[in-house]
């Protein structure tokens, strides 16, 4: 049995004829008591042990470390576990950094890491580009990357991949938090993809996108459920992801003050300082209206999602600024996505980041391996079949409302990254500018209601709604699904891929193309 501090100062307790009695501790343990000499009743140390000098010269510490090393001692002889105490600092060592240094230095690693790991994936990106160039291969590098990074991190072994993981943890925290605003500039420009065509055919590609778009989504999310029970895949539960770190005060003080900075130079000097000032105005718009568009109520995101929001806000802030500097709305809008390396706006700055951001979820998809690996049927079954419905479904519903050929044949990889559906759109020769405008407007609306829709229809099940968003609004809807569902992001990726590269086979069939245009054109 442990003794307590108050036994231990009086001796070991006894018991005779049921009476307690305390043996007293040899000569010179008599350590603490107070001293009657001083006002404040300061405990003092005297006799530490035998033999050993009480010198009015010991320091406070001193005899705080004697004491507590005497009354060890004696512990240990008489076979009882040393006193849980708190360990004193020795004059002689250093002490330590205190909470709040060791926190900043932290941070400041941790930042310094997020930007290395941000700047790896930047270089691998362009490398991996340059090289698809060289060898004549029309395919988008970040897919290429991101299926790279899945190779890699299974070839080297467990050990090794989760040591990457946690050495690129910090990035991918950082592409987690911002994720949609790296899709949004070809949202806020969308407006000029869109003007040159026809009111009454625009108002039936807005029919064929918003009908597709709800047809697509929930065809692809019930394949997925369907195929899982046919082929009787158990279903665990995917876990939770940890959100993104919150969006702070800081920010909107940080981006609002280059809001209002490069406005007032703007103001003071627009034909000589507007056009420098064009890309940090945009840039602080297109931030400040991602978070108000996060900062509003749950209701409000049903209807209006932060995506979209953003590309409200930043649209209009072109606008603005491009009144200030007394040019047209038009070219605001190609100075905020000037698409050149010569005159680099807001739109080209963030969509320079949209390779990292591709390649960046192969380390998600290489964290959710095992389930991936045992739901490939739903997998790979549902994006070939939702494949197949958009291509097909588009061109049915294009003849069944009479719209032009050309545009119909545009519509047809509406649910294809932009990067892919071109390449697709020039095997059906159709216009490429069209193709973009469609493909950008179904992200759009898929990226607005698509997470609600399936809510509301019963669709929970994080695999099927991951599969069923990528493969209907592309990066938009992975974006918007995942900036409130972290943990569905690996299977949007997958969608993302998938669909993209098995439309893009599909359309280099020539069955399948004539197919298409028969129908379109018959």
């Amino acid at each position: 049995m442990l003794l307590s501090r108050q036994q231990l100062v009086a001796g070991p307790t006894h018991t005779l004829n049921g009476l307690s009695t305390h043996t007293p501790l040899p000569i010179g343990v008599n350590l603490i008591r107070k001293d009657s000499r001083s006002t404040a009743a300061k405990p003092r140390l005297h006799n530490v042990a035998p033999g050993a000098a009480s010198s009015g010269d010991s320091s406070p510490l001193e005899n705080k470390l004697a004491a507590q090393k005497w009354i060890d001692n004696w512990r240990s002889r008489q076979k009882l576990s040393p006193l849980n105490q708190r360990k004193l600092p020795s004059a002689a060592q250093p002490s330590e950094p205190s909470s709040g240094a060791k926190a900043s230095q932290n941070e400041l690693a941790s930042y310094l890491q997020m930007w290395a790991g941000l700047g790896v994936m930047y270089v691998a990106d362009v490398a991996i580009k340059i090289a698809l160039d060289s060898a004549g291969i029309k395919f988008p590098g970040p897919l290429v990357g991101m299926a790279c990074v899945v190779v890699a991190l299974l070839a080297v072994g467990n050990q090794a991949a989760e040591k990457a993981l946690a050495w690129f943890g910090p990035s991918l925290q950082w592409i987690a938090k911002w994720l949609p605003l790296f899709y949004v500039a070809s949202l806020v420009t969308l407006p000029l993809n869109l003007s040159g065509i026809a009111g009454d055919q625009l108002g039936k590609i807005v029919i064929i996108l918003s009908v597709g778009m709800v047809g697509t989504l929930l065809f692809t999310a019930q394949a997925a459920v369907s195929i899982r029970s046919i082929v009787k895949t158990e279903n665990k539960e995917v876990g939770k992801a940890s959100p993104a770190s919150p969006l702070l005060p800081s920010h909107w003080i940080a981006w609002g003050a280059i809001l209002v900075t490069s406005l007032a130079a703007t103001l003071a000097a627009p034909s000589t300082l507007g056009a420098q000032m064009a890309l940090p105005f945009n840039l602080a718009a297109t931030i400040l209206g991602f978070l108000l568009g996060s900062a509003m109520p749950k209701g409000v995101q049903a209807v209006l999602h932060p995506v979209v929001m953003c590309a409200l806000v930043a649209n209009a802030g072109a606008a603005v600024h491009g009144s200030i500097m007394n040019v047209s709305y038009e070219t605001a809008q190609k100075v905020y996505y000037s698409k050149s390396a010569e005159a680099m706006g807001a739109g080209d700055l963030l969509m320079s980041f949209l390779g990292v951001v591709i390649i960046s979820m192969g380390f998600r998809i290489y964290q959710q391996r095992e389930t991936m690996k045992r739901h490939a049927p739903e997998i790979l079954g549902a994006t070939l079949l939702s494949s197949l419905f958009s291509f097909f479904s588009t061109a049915l519903a294009a003849k069944a409302l009479g719209l032009q050929a050309d545009l119909a044949r545009a519509c047809v990889p509406r649910s294809v990254t932009v990067a892919l559906a071109l390449p697709i759109s020039a095997q059906l020769d159709a216009p490429a500018a069209i193709t973009a405008a469609v493909v950008l407007t179904q992200g759009m609306l898929g990226a607005n209601f698509g997470p609600s829709l399936m809510s509301a229809l019963g669709y929970k099940d994080t695999i099927a709604r991951g599969l069923a968003a990528a493969a209907t609004a592309g990066g938009l809807g992975t974006a918007s699904l995942t900036s409130k569902e972290p943990e569905a992001l690996p299977f949007c990726a997958l969608s993302y891929s998938m669909v993209g590269v098995i439309s893009t086979f599909l359309a280099t069939i020539p069955a399948v193309r004539s197919a298409l245009i028969t129908i379109i054109q018959g």
